[in-house]
């Protein structure tokens, strides 16, 4: 057995059979730890409850609900728990893809950017909705054989997507752009009180561009996407001299008075 120390959580809560899926893979390379949501948290990004107290319950030898959101179970792993930087952690199998634009709500993928900024080698995983449990894990006990012998700049984490049916391998893929036909509903409760429920009947169309993750799952390819913490645009940073002179420059402004 490695002695690798392995945290597990996800966004779809601590009874998910994506859970279970990823912590038995994972269990080959070492030492897991399930640290999980109490209920589904989907969709929470990385939120953190610095405003709310946490309770954690202890249902098992290394299995842990918490009842906050992905990034707390994160933080709570790391910070009380176990009182080391993991050396993986690892997010998902979130029930339905986080591809494109879906990373920034995503608390799957929330929980995987945490995983890395305390210090851990973080990935994110994703199926589709129809997806085969037992193929899936087979994939990802082959990607995570193999991980750690792959480039990845620091504060990076891998975002993988998993077709429904037998993969026809891993593909690098970019993000694609994708629409939501979301709703703001307005609704009476039975006492005749507003409340308002965000949703849609329609799940997010993509663009499915060349070379995106939309495409390489449409195609039957599991996509594989690096992510990276820093989010500052390069193709303007080097040019922040123009942008500089433009902004600190005396004179007249232009804007209207």
């Amino acid at each position: 057995m490695h002695d690798r120390l392995i945290l597990v959580t996800n966004d779809d809560g601590l009874w998910s059979p994506g859970l279970e899926t990823l912590a038995e893979a994972a269990s080959r390379f070492g030492r897991v730890v399930v640290v999980a949501p109490d209920r589904n948290r989907s969709a929470i990004s990385s939120a953190m409850s610095l405003h709310n107290i946490l309770r954690v319950h202890e249902l098992g030898t290394d299995r842990y609900a918490c009842d906050g959101t992905p990034v707390d179970c994160v933080l709570v792993g790391i910070r009380s728990l176990f009182g080391r930087s993991p050396d993986w952690v690892l997010s998902g199998i979130n029930n339905g893809f986080n591809l494109g634009e879906d990373v920034f709500y995503s608390g799957t993928v929330g929980a995987a950017f945490e995983g890395c900024l305390q210090g851990g080698r973080a990935a994110a995983f994703s199926m589709d909705l129809e997806a085969d449990h037992a193929v899936a894990g087979r994939w990802i006990e082959r990607f995570l054989s193999r991980w750690e012998n792959l480039e990845l700049p620091p504060n990076r984490i891998w975002n993988l997507n998993i077709p429904k049916g037998e993969p026809l391998g891993f593909r690098m893929a970019g993000q694609d752009n994708r629409k939501y036909h979301d709703s703001v509903e307005r609704r009476l409760d039975p006492r005749g009180l507003p409340y308002y429920w965000v949703g849609g009947e329609m799940g997010p169309v993509y663009s499915r561009m060349p070379g995106s993750d939309a495409e390489a799952i449409q195609q039957g390819w599991i996509s594989l996407t690096p992510l990276r913490l820093d989010l500052a645009c390069p193709e303007l940073m080097a040019r922040a001299g123009e942008t500089e002179v433009l902004l600190n420059q005396d004179g007249a402004s232009n804007i209207p008075g």
